[in-house]
């Protein structure tokens, strides 16, 4: 079964993560396909807006550090890079629906997000400084304003 489900409800792009075995961390071909579903909606005069959700008890637990360690791609061109390209520029409303744990990139690109939607016991978290990363996303840049 795929990672990232789509379904389209009349106008509406809904992109799902679904790999809630793993509390939908996110793994580079994740990345490349919600990019590549973005750039799509982006030119499909039919899809008004586009919502992101998840199934399991998270939301998403970040990027799949395994994943990560094995496939580092880290340049223009990359799946991140292409999906953050895809997420900041995306010209219609983009709708988050949260629930559980938001971690790392699952708590950034909800930054580039219209309108977010969150359960009440939603955790929010971004360890980058505690791992000695540099905050991803545009989220130094983001979050002060």
């Amino acid at each position: 079964m795929s990672s990232v489900l789509d379904q389209i409800d009349g106008a509406v792009l809904r992109l799902t993560l679904n790999r809630p075995e793993k509390k939908n961390a996110i793994t580079q071909d994740m990345y490349q396909t919600l990019a590549d579903k973005l750039n799509q909606a982006a030119g499909d005069f039919a899809i008004r807006a586009v919502v992101i959700d998840s199934n399991g008890d998270s939301f998403t637990a970040g990027n799949d550090i395994n994943d990560f360690a094995n496939n580092p791609q880290m340049h223009e061109g990359s799946p991140v890079f292409n999906f953050l390209f895809a997420i900041h520029n995306f010209p219609k409303p983009l709708i988050a629906a949260v629930k559980g744990r938001a971690v790392g990139i699952g708590t950034t690109m909800l930054l580039h997000c219209d309108y977010v939607t969150a359960n009440p016991d939603t955790k929010f978290s971004m360890p980058f400084v505690s791992l000695g990363l540099v905050a991803e996303g545009g989220s130094s840049y983001l979050f002060p304003r």
